[in-house]
């Protein structure tokens, strides 16, 4: 058949594509079909506002077949400084192992923010008006990692303690002004499969 040009791309996409894991099924009656199956969780669009929310303390995870348990985190930097190049987090987000929001807030910046960086997180200053305090978010973060147990007894393996999975974890804990040990981390950003070489 051939490359198709971009509008008729996107005209076959319009009615055959899945919006979720953009699948181009056979036609719409299918496509009606695998949207309700359909497994992976819609994204927020930029500039999304999604209310705080904390369902930390009502949170309690079945872990009696699972092993170690593990929570993924993303933050969202602003600018501060003079040039509004230092990164700043005002918003942390937690999910479990089945993508079920734990955690979601702004931050209250310890700094004034210089640069909201609108074009990428959507952000402006009343988003940032009711943020929670940088140490509650810090408490509410290590709560729920921790999982009951001494930060100077975490195992690996059979503790009550999650694995901390991200991208670039050590950037986003520095700008959180935390320390989680280096073996409960699992970082995209260091698994090799996932990073650049020079191939040449």
């Amino acid at each position: 058949m051939g490359p198709l040009s971009k509008s008729n791309c996107s005209k076959i996409f319009s009615e055959q594509g899945c919006g979720l894991c953009l699948r181009v099924l056979d036609g719409p009656e299918t496509l009606s079909e695998h949207q309700d199956i359909c497994c992976i969780t819609a994204p927020v669009h930029q500039g999304t506002s999604l209310p705080p929310t904390d369902l930390s303390d009502g949170y309690e995870e079945d872990r009696s077949d699972r092993g170690l348990g593990a929570i993924a985190m993303d933050c969202v930097m602003a600018g501060g400084g003079s040039d509004g190049a230092l990164d700043i987090c005002v918003w942390i987000c937690l999910v479990d192992e089945d993508e079920k929001l734990i955690f979601n807030t702004f931050v209250q910046p310890q700094i004034p923010i210089t640069n909201y960086r609108h074009e990428v997180t959507g952000l402006k200053e009343e988003h940032l008006r009711y943020a929670m305090p940088l140490k509650n978010v810090q408490e509410k973060v290590l709560k729920l990692l921790l999982n009951g147990e001494s930060i100077g007894r975490l195992r690996s393996n059979g503790g009550k303690a999650k694995l901390l999975v991200g991208h670039d974890l050590e950037h986003d804990l520095d700008c959180l002004r935390m320390n989680y040990p280096d073996h409960m981390l699992r970082d995209t950003a260091r698994y090799h499969p996932l990073m650049k070489t020079n191939l040449v």
